[in-house]
């Protein structure tokens, strides 16, 4: 068997790289986050944005379907990704360079690595910044990696949750990640959307949405996303498509309680109060 350390970088299960001091996974190669320096946005474009497992695949249906339900928008394009083990020759941002506008643009990447006409938008880019309780977050990526022959498996829970509480995953640290998108809250050009309102109100939260993208729906539309985007319409969708299969599970609020220890909540409720405090976001745990 090959070992991580002789495996070529872009045959799965990816090889983990370090860029500016963050993991990455080998899905986004040192090539991409060199271009995300001069990778420039576009008036209309609509960028989906988190942390992964936070929710990205519903927004991005949400998105898809607000915006028309479109088959060019249907898959995401995750800005950095280069998926070599799909026969791909370019890398996203390459072929999101020669696409037509408006694109659907999706991406995981922190604060300090976005091209810089999304990190601080001058023009008529629009930005939903999905958010969902860092429990549940560890939870499904979790599963995630026991799920998905692209990544590396955990070894154990245990060792998952100490490494989620060091912040020893791609992308780095989730609240690192969430606060430093987190600073941008006051500019009209974001969106913050958090996972847990849209389990508890979607109807509302979809409405919320489409008046930020400037999308005014119908009550036959609304209706269409609301169907289009439910949690058993997507999953039925995304097990009839290969490299998708794997990331739907629960969808709920609150798996977190059949996993963490006492002990291990503990220590990441005392990481969370230190690291939100003052910043004014909050999260439901349940």
């Amino acid at each position: 068997m090959t070992s991580s350390e002789d495996r070529p970088p872009f045959e799965p299960p990816y090889t983990d790289h370090e860029y500016e001091g963050i993991p990455m996974t080998g899905m986004v190669p040192k090539e991409s986050l060199d271009a995300m320096k001069t990778f420039e946005m576009r008036d209309g474009d609509v960028v989906v944005l988190s942390y992964p497992k936070s929710g990205t695949n519903w927004m991005h249906q949400i998105v898809h379907e607000i915006l028309g339900g479109k088959p060019e928008t249907a898959l995401p394009k995750t800005l950095e990704f280069f998926y070599l083990h799909v026969g791909q020759v370019q890398p996203v941002y390459a072929q999101l360079q020669q696409a037509p506008s408006p694109r659907l643009i999706w991406t995981h990447l922190p604060f300090q690595l976005a091209p810089p006409g999304l990190s601080t938008p001058i023009n008529k880019v629009k930005v939903i910044v999905m958010l969902r309780n860092p429990k549940d977050v560890s939870v499904s990526n979790y599963y995630y990696r026991q799920r998905c022959q692209l990544v590396n498996s955990p070894q154990t829970w245990e060792q998952h949750a100490k490494d989620f509480l060091d912040g020893k995953f791609v992308y780095g640290d989730y609240f690192d990640h969430v606060l430093g998108w987190w600073q941008r809250k006051d500019d009209p050009h974001f969106l913050f959307v958090k996972y847990e309102d849209l389990k508890k109100d979607f109807p509302s939260s979809v409405k919320t949405i489409s008046a930020f993208l400037e999308k005014e729906l119908t009550d036959e539309d609304l209706a269409r996303v609301l169907t289009n985007c439910s949690f058993e319409s997507m999953r039925k969708d995304f097990e009839e498509q290969e490299g998708r299969k794997e990331i739907i599970r629960k969808g709920i609020v609150g798996d977190w309680k059949d996993h963490y220890s006492t002990e291990e909540s503990a220590k990441l409720d005392q990481k969370y109060r230190e690291r939100m405090a003052g910043s004014g976001l909050e999260f439901e745990f349940e």
